[in-house]
C-alpha cells in the first residue's frame, strides 16, 4: 500500500493540496474497502497506533508537498502574470516608440516644408520688387509656373463698372485667352468669383472650359485684376504651397499699388517719348515678342502747342479704356495714344473716332 501513498503524494506534488488530498482519501477508502473485502478488521485500521501514524505520516506528507506544490504553483502564475504583463508594456512602449519617430519625422517634414515655404516667400518677395506694373505681371506668370507648376496663365484688368475685363498679359501655348471677356455672358464660375471677391477654384459643375482658379488683385481696396489659370496640378501641392499662392496674390496687388503710385509721382514724364512712354512701348513690343500680345501706337498732329496736357489727356481718355495711355511729343507737337491687346486691323477704326473727337473738342 506504500507505493499508492507514494503516487497520492506525487499526484499533490503535481497538481496540489486539494486534489492530492482528494487522491489520498481515495486511496483510504480503497484500504477500507479492501480490507473489509478480505475479511480484516476496518476499526483496527483507525484505532491501531501503527496504522495511525502511519496514515497521519502519509496524510502529513501529501499537505505539505501540496501546499509546496500550491506555492510554487502560485509563484510561477504570478511570475507568468507579470512576464505577461512586461511583455505587454514593451509592447506598448514599442508602439509609443514607434509613434514618436513617426511624430518627429513628420515634424522634421514640415519643420523642412516650412523652411522651404519661407524660402519661397522671401523669393516671391524679391523677384516682385520691381518699379513697373507691367514687370510685375511677367514677373507674376514666371513664379506661377516655377513654384506652382501652372501652365496657361493670363492676368485680366477689370473695368471699373466690373462689366468687362481686358486682357493684360499671357502666357499659353494657345490663344485660349480672348482679349475681353464681358461678364454679362460669362460662366457662373466668373459670377460667383465677382460675388465673393476671392480665389476660387474650378468646382464639378463649372464647365470643362472654365479656368482651374481665379484670384484676385487688390489694388486701393478693389479687385482691379485678375489672376486667371487654366491648368494647375493641385494634387502637387501641399498646403503650405496653397498658402503661399494667396499669399503671392496679396504682394502682387501690393506692389502693383506701390509701383503705380511711384508713376504718379513721374506722371508728367508719361507723357513725352524718350522717358517712361517710350519705356511703354517697349515694354509692349517685348509682350509682343513673347506672349503675342498685341498693341498699337496711334499718333496724332496737333495744330498749336497744348496749355495743358492734362487736360487733352482727361477728354481723350474719357472715350479710351482704362488701360490704354495717353502720351505727348513736344518737339514734334504730336498727340500719341498706347492701346494694348488692340490688333493692328482696328487701327483705322480707331483713328478715325479719335481724330472726330479731337476735332470735336477743339483740340
Amino acid at each position: 500500500m506504500n507505493l499508492f501513498y507514494v503516487a497520492a503524494i506525487l499526484f499533490a506534488l503535481r497538481y496540489g493540496t486539494i486534489f492530492g488530498l482528494i487522491s489520498f482519501g481515495v486511496l483510504l477508502l480503497y484500504k477500507v474497502v479492501y480490507t473489509g473485502f478480505v475479511g480484516g478488521d476496518i476499526f483496527l485500521l483507525f484505532y491501531d497506533t501503527n496504522s495511525l501514524l502511519t496514515l497521519f505520516y502519509y496524510f502529513a506528507i501529501t499537505v505539505i508537498v501540496g501546499l509546496f506544490s500550491t506555492s510554487f504553483r502560485e509563484r510561477y502564475e504570478i511570475s507568468q502574470f507579470r512576464n505577461e504583463e512586461l511583455k505587454d508594456e514593451n509592447t506598448y512602449l514599442k508602439e509609443t516608440v514607434d509613434l514618436l519617430n513617426t511624430s518627429q519625422t513628420t515634424l522634421r517634414q514640415k519643420l523642412l516644408q516650412s523652411e522651404y515655404s519661407l524660402n519661397q516667400l522671401y523669393e516671391l518677395a524679391v523677384s516682385l520688387d520691381l518699379p513697373h506694373p507691367e514687370l510685375i505681371r511677367s514677373e507674376t506668370i514666371r513664379l506661377l509656373k516655377k513654384y506652382f507648376l501652372a501652365s496657361d496663365v493670363a492676368i485680366y484688368h477689370v473695368d471699373r463698372s466690373q462689366k468687362s475685363m481686358r486682357l493684360l498679359i499671357r502666357q499659353a501655348e494657345k490663344k485660349e485667352f480672348p482679349q475681353t471677356i464681358f461678364l454679362d455672358e460669362a460662366s457662373g464660375m466668373f459670377k460667383r468669383f465677382f460675388q465673393v471677391q476671392e480665389t476660387t477654384l474650378r468646382q464639378l459643375d463649372d464647365d470643362d472650359s472654365d479656368p482651374m482658379l481665379l484670384a484676385p488683385i487688390t489694388i486701393d481696396g478693389q479687385t482691379r485684376e485678375v489672376v486667371v489659370i487654366k491648368r494647375l496640378p493641385l494634387r502637387k501641392l501641399t498646403t503650405d504651397d496653397l498658402h503661399v499662392l494667396n499669399i503671392l496674390f496679396s504682394w502682387i496687388g501690393t506692389r502693383i499699388e506701390n509701383a503705380q503710385t511711384l508713376i504718379r509721382k513721374e506722371q508728367h514724364e508719361l507723357l513725352y517719348p524718350g522717358t517712361s512712354f517710350a519705356n511703354l512701348v517697349a515694354l509692349q513690343e517685348q509682350k509682343k515678342v513673347h506672349h503675342g500680345q498685341p498693341f498699337i501706337v496711334l499718333e496724332y498732329a496737333l495744330g498749336y502747342e497744348p496749355v495743358s496736357l492734362e487736360s487733352i489727356e482727361a477728354i481723350v481718355h474719357s472715350y479710351l479704356r482704362e488701360i490704354d495711355i495717353v502720351g505727348y511729343d513736344r518737339e514734334e507737337n504730336k498727340l500719341m495714344l498706347l492701346l494694348p491687346g488692340t490688333s493692328e486691323e482696328h487701327r483705322q477704326r480707331i483713328y478715325d473716332r479719335i481724330e472726330g473727337i479731337l476735332i470735336q473738342k477743339g483740340v
